[in-house]
């Protein structure tokens, strides 16, 4: 039986559905940190918000080298790539408040209730988006039995 490799598109359709995975960053003595995360895919990238003083956001800043990987029911993805962390919105309209926006849109799969309410408190809060472009994955996709 031949095994035949992954591609990136596979991989990422495969992350699409699953929704959780987990970010590992380097710390700053080179030592991997693993943060669980839940995340979609958008673009071809693997988004998720994060609040402004969490290790992976430092950790990103230093180091854009990450993995990202996902899991379920006997599957496994590992995707190296780079990963950068978008600036905290200053208003409630703009550019880093579009990044908030789509990327709450794509992990959540629906639309906010109050909007107002959400550019209030991404903003209070300082939220960022981590933007994961993966140039690989290894990883077996098991089928599903029914």
């Amino acid at each position: 039986m031949e095994i035949k490799p992954l591609t990136l598109a596979e991989g990422l359709e495969f992350a699409a559905e699953v929704r959780n995975g987990a970010l590992i960053t380097l710390r700053r003595d080179g030592r991997p940190q693993a943060s669980e995360v839940h995340h979609a895919v958008l673009d071809g990238t693997i988004v998720f918000s994060v609040l402004p003083t969490r290790a992976k956001v430092y950790n990103v800043e230093r180091d854009e080298r990450v993995v990202y990987y996902v899991s379920h029911e006997g599957s496994y993805l590992s995707f190296d790539g780079t990963a950068e962390v978008s600036p905290a919105p200053t208003e409630l309209e703009g550019p880093d408040m579009d990044t908030l926006i789509n990327a709450f849109r794509a992990v959540a799969r629906k639309e906010h209730p109050d909007w107002d309410v959400f550019r209030e408190a991404m903003v209070n809060e300082q939220r960022r988006v981590i933007t994961v472009t993966p140039s690989s994955v290894v990883g077996l996709i098991r089928p599903v039995w029914s």
